[in-house]
């Protein structure tokens, strides 16, 4: 396949994922504004509001960074700098992940703490933590290093 046409498809495959993050994130941020006017807001403990302005900050940076390829693909159009938007774009993505993976986390203990206290909360938070690096992390490690073992590659670690 030559570079041209393997930089197109990367790059689709790029703007689809983003699509996906970016609708997530979207949802997390109007998820987090809801909440703050909502009536029984006012009844949250000093760790509540903690954990909701940090996970507020935390969705809105997500955000930003998820934004930030295609803002890179914009004013790099045709300029001959799609393989740059690419590998920016997919540690960007990465980042964003990360980054949603603590939103997903901070509001989970936030309605947790809220609902039942801070043992469930603290549980709850473990819980997702251990489930998010296994399904997020590990597995996808798994799956590059036993693909890289089928076919003789060395990764980078």
């Amino acid at each position: 396949m030559n570079a041209p046409s393997r930089l197109d498809r990367e790059l689709n495959e790029l703007l689809q994922e983003l699509r996906v993050i970016q609708g997530g994130i979207l949802l997390l941020v109007g998820f987090l504004l809801v909440i703050a006017f909502s009536s029984g807001f006012q009844r949250v403990t000093e760790f509540e509001k903690a954990v909701y302005f940090l996970t507020l900050l935390d969705t809105g940076l997500a955000a930003i960074v998820v934004v930030a390829p295609v803002v890179h693909h914009r004013m790099a159009f045709r300029k001959h700098d799609k393989e740059r938007v690419i590998v920016r774009g997919n540690v960007q993505i990465l980042i964003s992940i990360v980054l949603v993976a603590l939103s997903i986390l901070g509001i989970t203990v936030l309605i947790s703490d809220y609902l039942y206290g801070g043992w469930l909360a603290a549980a709850i938070a473990i819980l997702y933590s251990v489930i998010t690096v296994c399904l997020w992390w590990l597995l996808p490690r798994h799956s590059v290093r036993r693909a890289a073992d089928e076919h003789g590659h060395v990764i980078e670690t």
